[in-house]
């Protein structure tokens, strides 16, 4: 018994698609673990992303920023970020992501080291 021409077609269409999504997921599972980087930035400005809970930008001389809560990157404290960012002021931040300036990609900030070389201090969570 022969495969059709067609089928074997389907076939490895289909075992593409399979490849090129385990690729992607694997790719945004490890992202945070394969493109974190440490670096200084100086805020030019910030801004709310329309009526978004939790995403807002962070605009610098080089780059835009993206400040936004999100699960790969086991992120949750956008708005928190968002009051200790103030333009002006020089942050060590931690980002993750690959900025691509032509495409709409921003990194993504996950913490703040220092604010103008004062190293900040986590406070522990008040949770009940």
């Amino acid at each position: 018994m022969m495969l059709s021409e067609g089928f074997f077609r389907l076939s490895a269409m289909a075992g593409v698609l399979i490849i090129l999504l385990v690729l992607l997921f694997g790719y945004l599972f490890f992202e945070p673990f394969l493109t974190e980087e440490t670096i200084s930035i100086k805020v030019i400005n910030k801004a709310k992303f329309g009526h978004e809970i939790g995403k807002y930008f962070v605009f610098t001389d080089d780059e835009v920023f993206y400040n936004s809560n999100n699960y790969y990157q086991s992120k949750e404290n956008a708005a928190e970020l968002d009051q200790k960012i103030y333009p002006g002021a020089t942050y060590k931040v931690k980002v993750v992501g690959v900025y691509l300036p032509w495409l709409p990609r921003f990194r993504n900030i996950t913490k703040i080291l220092a604010i103008n070389g004062v190293p900040e201090v986590e406070r522990p969570s008040l949770s009940n």
